[in-house]
């Protein structure tokens, strides 16, 4: 199929600048050579979100009411290189035409517009549609275009851009997709990379439990992205001589978890309060702080660079904690507010007091509705 077109760069001077071609085509057309891939289990490729049908049929509606009612806005694809032919003659200023074969449509990405496109082609297919497309364009250019235009209108939620930049980042690329986000102020967490490795890593404890978009339901996936990426960034806040780099405080979180784990299996349940945002920030740090008091004043040596040093001394914080405590009714709902928060570190101080003294773990534990000794 075949189109006439402008191409140009908006950056000349600029070789690693992306090029774009604008023509218009009709949407039946354009939806036989392009593909609107969808973050899901199924797909860790897709960018959009899901399609939603009230946008679509309120597209639809808003052409038929109105003959005089049109929608100038373009939709943006990506073409991947060898996705397309452009024919310019030479000495033009960009005038030609471009080449498409539905044959490759699996490389052309409708990165915005995707509803658009949907209620137009449901009014009438032959309706033509600007289109602007970005030439030769990378699994991170295709993400990084769908994150900025999306939030200028309807923001994008922060879990699917964790996925998008977990999924997208190009390894060994000179500009990682994180980078390019934050110079467009919409960055995330310098931890957010440590996400995918929690839950995809065959040893992590919380293989396959972060509640990412676009990941395989399973029956724990309670495990909130921002959970990991606070934890991670306490452990850092402490300027450990031990734990130099981002890599080190991470296999420092990691240890402590697969640790909590092994000694509390009944806790890592979906029904656990453990696993809740609060539950696993607040524990992160207590333990941290605890870590940080026997490393510095117990007469126990601990490395906290050695990951069994790090796991002996989780043990020992342990054995005076109970798992019950996060299994058993609270006293308050559970949310991750200041308030939640230091009730939680008060309760975890006088259970450790109560173990400690051989009382009942619960005893004037505020935040534990049923006092007993256990569940």
């Amino acid at each position: 199929m075949e189109y006439p077109c402008i191409a140009f760069s908006q950056r000349p001077n600029d070789a690693t600048a992306p090029k774009f071609c604008i023509f218009q085509a009709p949407a039946g057309e354009i939806q036989s050579w392009t593909t609107i891939p969808t973050l899901s289990p199924e797909d860790s490729g897709g960018v959009q979100r899901a399609k939603n049908d009230f946008k679509v049929k309120s597209i639809f509606k808003f052409l038929q009411e109105d003959a005089r009612n049109t929608i100038p806005t373009a939709i943006v694809i990506t073409l991947a290189a060898g996705a397309y032919q452009l024919d310019i003659p030479a000495g033009s200023t960009g005038a030609g035409k471009i080449i498409l074969d539905p044959a490759n449509k699996a490389s052309a990405f409708v990165v915005d517009g995707q509803h658009r496109l949907y209620g137009l082609n449901l009014f009438n297919a032959a309706t033509a549609v600007p289109i602007v497309a970005i030439l030769d364009a990378t699994n991170e250019e295709k993400a990084f275009q769908f994150i900025v235009i999306n939030n200028k209108v309807s923001k994008v939620a922060t879990d699917h851009i964790r996925a998008l930049s977990i999924n997208f980042t190009d390894p060994g690329g000179n500009q990682d997709l994180e980078n390019r986000l934050r110079s467009a102020r919409l960055s995330l967490s310098r931890n957010v990379g440590y996400v995918g490795l929690a839950d995809e890593t065959a040893d992590s404890p919380f293989m396959g439990m972060v509640a990412l978009p676009g990941k395989p339901a399973a029956e724990i996936r309670v495990v909130v992205p921002a959970a990991i990426e606070s934890g991670i960034a306490y452990i850092q806040s402490k300027k450990f001589r031990q734990l130099a780099d981002d890599e080190s405080s991470y296999e420092f979180f990691m240890a402590i978890w697969s640790t909590i784990k092994s000694s509390w299996p009944n806790a890592f349940s979906k029904d656990s309060k453990l696993l809740s945002k609060v539950g696993l920030a607040t524990m992160t740090r207590y333990v941290t702080d605890a870590i940080d008091f026997l490393a510095t004043y117990s007469d126990q040596q601990v490395n906290i660079s050695n990951a069994d040093d790090v796991s002996k001394a989780v043990e020992r914080i342990l054995s005076l904690q109970s798992a019950d405590f996060w299994l058993c009714e609270w006293t308050m709902a559970i949310s991750d507010t200041k308030g939640v928060r230091d009730e939680i570190e008060s309760a975890l101080k006088s259970i450790q007091q109560n173990m400690r003294d051989k009382e009942s773990w619960s005893s004037e534990v505020r935040l534990v509705k049923s006092k007993g000794g256990g569940i």
